[in-house]
């Protein structure tokens, strides 16, 4: 949309919808502020425990930390837009986890030889992992 001195006409020019590459025009197009006001009002507050008077802050309890990079942009929506934000392995989780397998667990796996398992082992204790 091209800068304009008069933002009250800007409505009914042409603008590019980036959503869908159309080129469209129209002041339906446009949310009017009234409309803005009360989405504010009625917005439910999600980090609060209430909803009227002194309101408390929600406590986090997290059970485990994922690490993501750092170009995730919009994190909490991501997961309903069906984009997936790229994770990072906690390698020392893994290890501890690899160190405590047994034949039984990773026979489910596919392993099914000793020998693999050990190996497996070893790299860790040596610190290839």
């Amino acid at each position: 949309m091209p800068f304009s001195n008069k933002p009250q006409t800007v409505v009914y020019e042409l603008f590019i919808d980036y959503a869908t590459g159309e080129i469209k025009q129209g002041s339906h197009y446009f949310k009017p502020l009234g409309r803005t006001i009360i989405q504010y009002v009625d917005h439910l507050e999600h980090k609060f425990d209430s909803d009227i008077g002194i309101l408390d802050r929600k406590h986090v309890h997290a059970d485990s930390i994922v690490c993501i990079g750092k170009e995730a942009n919009n994190i909490d929506m991501q997961e309903l837009e069906g984009n997936r934000v790229e994770s990072y392995l906690n390698i020392e989780k893994f290890n501890e986890w690899l160190l405590c397998l047994t034949l039984d667990d990773v026979w489910e796996m596919g392993i099914e030889h000793r020998s693999t398992l050990k190996q497996l082992k070893d790299r860790v204790r040596e610190g290839e992992f």
